[in-house]
């Protein structure tokens, strides 16, 4: 095991572990069933439209932006408030958007969708080259299936709306366990 210095820009997690641990275990859990969900009942009848369950996962990704954005506002540090308020401005953006779309066609979600998630994958990877990250297998992991996901959205192999949110919901879960797998790094470090 490679033991890596606590930066200035992880300490938040090492103040607040278990904010973090119930934070990623709620990502997980709510990503794992509506992904669920979506597989069992791909066609739901929501908001007087056929629209998945589009609204669920942008209001997901909507809380979790502001959760993102208050860690942000509470980091001591200017590299921390960047890199939270910016994907936390994301989450929201997208969230929002993901929530209150009112057609049913994926095609109108596609391109958001695919922007989304390479941005958030590519991110994560790029951010693993900057910062000293303890456990970064984890997050390089998430990134990759962001991308993943994003690709294949792209290139429209599944053109339909339940497929979207699936990949969503998805890349909720992976993003709760980096959470904990992070949290979890970083108290046995600074023990």
């Amino acid at each position: 095991m490679i033991k890596s210095k606590i930066t200035a820009e992880l300490i938040q997690f090492t103040a607040k572990p278990w904010r973090y641990t119930i934070q990623g275990s709620a990502m997980i859990i709510s990503g794992i069933i509506l992904a669920a969900l979506c597989l069992v009942s791909p066609d739901v009848y929501m908001f007087g439209e056929d629209a998945s369950w589009a609204p669920v996962i942008g209001i997901i990704i909507l809380l979790v932006g502001i959760l993102r954005c208050i860690d942000g506002l509470a980091s001591q540090n200017a590299q921390g408030f960047l890199f939270n308020i910016q994907g936390g401005v994301l989450d929201i953006v997208v969230g929002i958007l993901i929530a209150f779309t009112n057609n049913s066609d994926a095609n109108n979600l596609n391109l958001l969708v695919v922007g989304y998630l390479l941005t958030q994958g590519i991110y994560r990877n790029v951010l693993l080259s900057v910062g000293e990250i303890p456990n970064p297998l984890s997050n390089r992991v998430t990134g990759l299936v962001s991308i993943l996901f994003g690709i294949i959205i792209w290139i429209d192999w599944p053109a339909s709306l339940w497929f979207i949110v699936f990949s969503l919901s998805v890349d909720i879960s992976f993003r709760g366990w980096v959470l904990i797998a992070m949290a979890s790094s970083l108290r046995n470090e600074s023990l």
